[in-house]
């Protein structure tokens, strides 16, 4: 089949799930395209600079970490809305058996759903991320006008509609009114091939790092932003600083303002020199980090990453306000109060016992391959089309 995602920003540097949907489709045998616009994300760009490189690309046909990419030019862009240029002929001309939206309260969502009810044959899937808790941009004012307006369209003219969590379904139904049967959940999944636990690599990446072979790392990946709440990791590194010899390895950019803050603070607390501090990489090269750490660590937020640092084998500490808590349910991490240093520090603090850490990294390892495992995902998405 002929299989075509449609996204207004489309880094495949950074991974993502829809980077990672199209190439596993690919590997499965099916022709795969991406269509997007001529740049990269504004919220994402920022903080991964170093790895993307111009924000404004060419636009045309380019072979992007061994997926198919048409890039079109783009008419407007307001905050992250996006208009792109011909999105419509470039659909059409493709062809395809199977179109994928990535999110729904987009230009490009209802041009395609005008498009389908244009009585064009080919399965339309929208797949959505957002929930409450991550739902942070200006726009999110207008989901009631697009629930009275533009809703209606959408729904009619998917085949199906997907939510990545429990959280992410009810968020689709309160705000966009998609009545909760219509909303399949197909959760994310890791690529278990790229994401493993490579012991040349931990020796390699803790000897970069100078990271001593009894040192216990924990890792946290993404990007460095007051939401994130990494504040609480200090807060929390501060409370048990003089148990064990523990690192935080923090891999990701941010705003250089609020990194100086944190650094300020860490030295502040006398816990500077427990910090690792390193700028992003590339998706393909994580894998090398998390096996050189032996906890991963969210204090705030979900995120694909928890689910390759799984794959990775490694236990991981989410919050209870992450909405995505049925990723420990394996025995395989810990769940943490949100906003509450102390119960991290706890919960660190249990992660120092070699033994649970290495039973938990391996159920994080299996819960991956027997339940979340990007090969069950991507032909999950192909069988809600036929």
């Amino acid at each position: 089949m002929k299989i075509v995602h449609v996204i207004d920003y489309f880094q495949p540097q950074l991974g993502y799930q829809e980077t990672f949907l199209a190439r596993e489709q690919a590997k499965l045998g099916h022709d795969v395209y991406v269509v997007t616009s001529d740049r990269y994300s504004p919220s994402i760009f920022e903080a991964n600079r170093s790895v993307l490189g111009k924000r404004v690309r060419a636009p045309g046909f380019f072979d992007e970490e061994g997926i198919k990419v048409w890039r079109l030019k783009t008419l407007f862009e307001v905050t992250n809305a996006i208009w792109i240029r011909g999105l419509e002929n470039k659909v059409l001309e493709l062809e395809p058996d199977i179109v994928i939206v990535h999110g729904i309260v987009t230009f490009s969502a209802i041009r395609v759903a005008r498009l389908k009810s244009g009585a064009n044959k080919f399965k339309l899937i929208y797949d959505d991320h957002m929930t409450f808790d991550n739902s942070t941009s200006r726009l999110r004012v207008l989901y009631p006008l697009f629930r009275y307006t533009f809703s209606s369209l959408i729904q009619d003219s998917a085949d199906a509609l997907v939510g990545i969590a429990d959280a992410c379904q009810d968020f689709m139904n309160r705000s966009y009114g998609i009545p909760i049967d219509r909303i399949s959940v197909v959760p994310l999944g890791a690529d278990d091939e790229l994401f493993r636990f490579d012991e040349a690599s931990r020796l390699y990446i803790r000897g970069q790092l100078n990271i001593e072979k009894n040192d216990i790392v924990f890792i946290y990946t993404g990007k460095i932003i007051p939401e994130k709440k990494l504040s609480l990791l200090l807060d929390a590194l501060k409370l048990i600083k003089d148990q064990g010899n523990i690192k935080i390895l923090l891999v990701g950019d941010g705003p250089l303002a609020h990194i100086e803050e944190l650094k300020q603070r860490a030295i502040e607390g006398n816990v500077e020199d427990k910090f690792i501090w390193q700028q992003v990489v590339h998706n393909k090269e994580l894998y090398k980090f998390y096996s050189a750490a032996d906890v991963a660590i969210w204090p705030r937020g979900a995120t694909i990453s928890q689910r390759e640092a799984m794959a990775c084998n490694l236990p991981i500490i989410i919050s209870d306000g992450s909405m995505v808590t049925e990723l420990v349910a394996y025995n395989n991490g810990l769940i943490c109060k949100e906003n509450n240093p102390l119960d991290l520090s706890e919960k660190m603090q249990r992660l120092l016992d070699p033994a649970l850490r290495k039973e938990m990294g391996r159920n994080s390892r299996s819960y991956i391959e027997e339940k979340l495992s990007l090969r069950v995902t991507a032909k999950r998405f192909i069988e809600l089309a036929t």
